[in-house]
This record gives C-alpha cells, sequence and structure tokens, in this order.
C-alpha cells in the first residue's frame, strides 16, 4: 500500500474519529516485500507482497477489547469500531490494563533507504545472476532467498500521541550442496541500503563450506572449544535478549534467579564474562532498528558490560508498580568484537569445532535457560590451530549465558541472518570454551 507520513496521519485521524469509547490506540502496520526464491541453480519464483494490518485497541476504563483489520474504507472501519467498542463494553476488567501513553518525541530513525524502496525484481535478479554462475562454475548446487522488505509503522492515540517510522532491509541466504557426497554450506547477509549489497563473498562462502565438508567424519561429542560464526552467535544471543525481563526476575520465573542469592537484584552483577558486552542502540548504523517501542522512546541501552548485567527491560505496568521506571526491550543487538577474522580465531584453538550455524533451537529448561539445536551446513574439526577436517553434525545443549561467560576470543562484527527471528543484530564471531557438544547427529 505503501503509505506517505501525510496518509498515514490522514487515516488516523479518521479512525480515531469514530471512536466514542473512553480512550484508543491505533497500530497501522505497512508493508512490501519483493521476494525471489532459486533452487538447483536456478531461479523458481520471485513475488511482491503488498499488505496493510490495522490493530485497534478500545478501553471503557479498564475494560477493553483490540480488533485486525486489512481494509481501509469507511464502511469497513466504522463496522470495526462499533464491533470492538460493543466487546470492549463486554469484556471483564482487567487489572493490569494501562491508558494510552502519553506523547513524546522520537528520533529520527536510520531504518530507511529510498534506494533499497525502489529495488526492482530485476535488480534483485542481478545481484543474484553472479552467486548463480559461481555455483554453476564449482559444480556446487545451491538454492537462495532474497527478500527486500519495506515499510511503516504508524502508533496513534486518543492522548494525542502520533509516530511514524519507515523502515527497509535486504535479506539473503544460500545454502549450497556438493553434487558428490554430502558437504554442505551456508552463508547470508542483511542491509539496510541495497547499495551496501555483496553477494559475492557470501556465495563464495557457502560454495568453499559445501565442497570443503564433503565425507565428513565423526568426531566424539562432549565439552570442547568452539568457533562460533556470526550467525550461531546471533541465534543465541536473541534467545538471551528475550529473556533478559525485570518482571520474570521478580516473580522468580527467570534464570537469574539462580544466579544470585535471595533477595539480591542481579543488576550490577557480574553474570556473565569479562569478555562479554552487549548493547542497543536503535541509531546503530550498521544495524539500526526503530526508535519507538509501543509509546516508549528507544535510546542506547547497555545490557551487559564487560560481563556485569546492567539492564532488564521493564513493562509499563510493571515499572508502575514497583515504582521504577518502564525500559523497553532490545529492538537490535550489538556485542563487541576484537576484530580478529576467522581464520585468526581458529589459530588461536588447539583443539575444538568450527561451527557455521545453528538449527531447530528450542529450549529445555527456562531455569538456566537451557537450549537445545543442531549443528548445520558446515561443521569442521580444528587441530593446532587450523582446520582439520569435516565433522558429522552435532546436537548441543547449552546456554547463551555459558556461552557469554566463556568467550575467549572474538572477531570483526557482521550483520548476518539466523533462523531464530528477524532484530537485526550486529556481532562478531566467537571463541568458547566448554561448549557442550552433546551427541553426534547424522543431519547433514
Amino acid at each position: 500500500m505503501s503509505l506517505t507520513k501525510a496518509q498515514s496521519e490522514s487515516l488516523s485521524e479518521r479512525i480515531l474519529g469514530m471512536v466514542k469509547a473512553d480512550d484508543a490506540t491505533l497500530w497501522i502496520t505497512d508493508s512490501e516485500d519483493l521476494q525471489l526464491r532459486y533452487a538447483n541453480n536456478d531461479v523458481t519464483s520471485n513475488g511482491l507482497v503488498d499488505r496493510v494490518r490495522i490493530n485497534l485497541g478500545v478501553s471503557y476504563g479498564k475494560r477493553s477489547a483490540s480488533i485486525d483489520i486489512n481494509q481501509t474504507d469507511d464502511a469497513t472501519l466504522k463496522d470495526a469500531v462499533a464491533k470492538v467498542q460493543a466487546m470492549a463494553k463486554l469484556a471483564p476488567e482487567d487489572p493490569e490494563h494501562m491508558p494510552p501513553v502519553e506523547p513524546t518525541e522520537f528520533a529520527d530513525p536510520l531504518t530507511f533507504s529510498e534506494a533499497t524502496a525502489a529495488m526492482t525484481p530485476e535488480e534483485a535478479l542481478a545481484h543474484i545472476r553472479p552467486v548463480i554462475e559461481q555455483a554453476r562454475a564449482a559444480g556446487v548446487d545451491t538454492a537462495g532467498y532474497l527478500e527486500r522488505s519495506v515499510g511503516s509503522g504508524t502508533l496513534a492515540n486518543s492522548r494525542g500521541l502520533f509516530s511514524f517510522q519507515r523502515s527497509s532491509d535486504v535479506g539473503f541466504s544460500l545454502t549450497a550442496r556438493a553434487l558428490e557426497g554430502r558437504g554442505s554450506g551456508w552463508a547470508s547477509t542483511q542491509v539496510t541500503d541495497v547499495g551496501n549489497l555483496d553477494l559475492g563473498p557470501v556465495g563464495d562462502r557457502a560454495i568453499q563450506k559445501a565442497l570443503a565438508s564433503r565425507n565428513a567424519v565423526e568426531r566424539a561429542p562432549g565439552r570442547t572449544t568452539a568457533v562460533l560464526e556470526a550467525a550461531a552467535v546471533r541465534d543465541m544471543l536473541g534467545l538471551l535478549s528475550w529473556s533478559l525481563d525485570r518482571r520474570d526476575f521478580d516473580e522468580g520465573r527467570s534464570f537469574l534467579n539462580g544466579l544470585v542469592e535471595e533477595g539480591e537484584s542481579p543488576i550490577g552483577k557480574k553474570i556473565f564474562g569479562e569478555n562479554a558486552t552487549l548493547i542497543s542502540d536503535p541509531l546503530y548504523e550498521d544495524a539500526p532498528c526503530g526508535t519507538q517501542y509501543y509509546g516508549l522512546p528507544r535510546v542506547r541501552t547497555p545490557w551487559i558490560e564487560d560481563g556485569v548485567l546492567k539492564n532488564l527491560s521493564v513493562g509499563r505496568f510493571w515499572a508502575q508498580k514497583q515504582g521504577i521506571n518502564p525500559q523497553p526491550n532490545a529492538g537490535n543487538l550489538i556485542l563487541s568484537g576484537n576484530g580478529d577474522s576467522t581464520e585468526e580465531l581458529i589459530s588461536k584453538v588447539e583443539d575444538g569445532v568450527l561451527i557455521t550455524r545453528f538449527w531447530y533451537l528450542r529450549m529445555v529448561q527456562p531455569q538456566s535457560l537451557l537450549y537445545t539445536g543442531l549443528t548445520r551446513d558446515g561443521t569442521f574439526a580444528i587441530k593446532d590451530g587450523e582446520i582439520a577436517g569435516p565433522v558429522k553434525n552435532f546436537r548441543f545443549n547449552e546456554s547463551p549465558v555459558n556461552m557469554l561467560k566463556n568467550i575467549v576470543a572474538s572477531g570483526l562484527q557482521e550483520r548476518v541472518m539466523g533462523s531464530e527471528g528477524n532484530m537485526p543484530v550486529h556481532v562478531p564471531s566467537l571463541v568458547v570454551n566448554e561448549f557442550n557438544l552433546s551427541s553426534v547427529s547424522e543431519a547433514s
């Protein structure tokens, strides 16, 4: 639909002007996704998905209801407003209901690129074609997915707040398979501005890993030194960030409850290793995010500094109940690194495993934030500072807490995609001691 700010403001005023309830909060999300998919070294599909979603919540005192629609004509809007107001009047009172946020100022985000918004299917194909030719020349079969996403988010309410923010990004991931044997490689990238998109190194990395990982042998499982590439690191950090919540801790449901004495606050405690520093910053140019979260300004926030926990996210209701300030959760994640190349990180390891990425991560034990998952698309033994050959994949059982406790070296930060969410993340590869590879997997 490609709403402009003026169109979004006009639509917000139309909808809120129909509401007779005590309070109303309106979300309008507008997106246009250009998708290009290929397999067997040939393009298989392309599409353009354009959608708008309107979420309207209204309340009478502490009775509230919400409704979703995807049409903007007057008849649909009037019908939706009538329905949601009727539902709100019948709803039970919510003791945790909060009124709409008051108007405030938000920083201008860095999340939008005109060049990305103007990208055509022909331009997307022009980026992908050289990667396909790379694979054909190498005798490797590849499958890839490129998505250019452009959208806007509008938040408006009956208190007079109005926020309109645009975003754009291009993400690309590639899986390469050796035609003979069982070798597999993978790589990805993500950018805000298509002018920074360079798929050559992405294709080369996946292709070389596919060729190098043929005929993998079994390596004994167990705790080992692991070189985790950026995609693996981003997935583990995403799992951690979702769990840094003040209410969970106060109610005894957090992994942090087992790491401090009863009655102690985890804030200010050295929970992680001294090599772990994690922040979020919406105006971080290499991986920016929106500057508001449910009407609360997002600003640069340190979560971990040199292993010390600095902040926990706090929702508005819980902040009011505890008499503290609310704290939005992370909209992006930046983990500091030392700038070493992957080869330099490998050279520091006498005996260990190089892991390209993880797959199918699932919670095992919330009390310790223990997760399980599989390595995938390029797992290699390391011996005396060099790659010693491909090994079969592993199932792992490990916590992102332990990962950050056991960092011994870090590399160059990258913005890559992962298997757990689309949050912008800028992280390095890590050398981590005592990583628990619990069993061998035959999956290739």
